[in-house]
C-alpha cells in the first residue's frame, strides 16, 4: 500500500509542475504578444523608420541620390516641354525625364565609386 501512495503522490507532484510551467508560459506569451502588438502601432513603426535611417550613413547617401536624380529628371523635362496639352509631347516629356533621371543617377553612383 505504501508504494501506491508514493506513485500517487509523484504523479501529483508532476501534475503540479506541469501546471506551473503551462502558467509560466501562457504568462511568457501574453508578454511576448504584448511586445509584438506594441511593434505593429503605425508610430512605432514610424520612430523605428527614423532611427534606421539615422543610424545608417548609406540610407541617407541612397535616398538624397535619389531626390537629385529624380528631381533633375522632373526639372529637366519642365524646362525643355513645359505645360502639354499634346499626347506626343506628353510621352516625349516622360522618355526626357526617364533619360535624364539615369543620366544624373548613373553620374552620381560613377562619382561615389571613385
Amino acid at each position: 500500500m505504501k508504494q501506491h501512495k508514493s506513485q500517487m503522490q509523484l504523479l501529483d507532484d508532476a501534475i503540479l509542475l506541469l501546471e506551473a510551467k503551462r502558467r509560466k508560459d501562457y504568462d511568457d506569451l501574453k508578454a511576448q504578444f504584448y511586445k509584438t502588438s506594441e511593434s505593429f502601432k503605425p508610430i512605432n513603426i514610424f520612430n523605428q523608420t527614423v532611427k534606421d535611417f539615422r543610424e545608417l550613413p548609406e540610407v541617407k547617401t541612397n535616398l538624397l541620390e535619389t531626390i537629385l536624380s529624380i528631381s533633375g529628371g522632373y526639372f529637366s523635362k519642365k524646362l525643355l516641354l513645359g505645360k502639354s496639352n499634346s499626347f506626343v509631347k506628353t510621352i516625349l516629356g516622360y522618355v526626357l525625364q526617364y533619360a535624364v533621371t539615369n543620366f544624373i543617377s548613373k553620374k552620381v553612383s560613377a562619382e561615389k565609386e571613385q
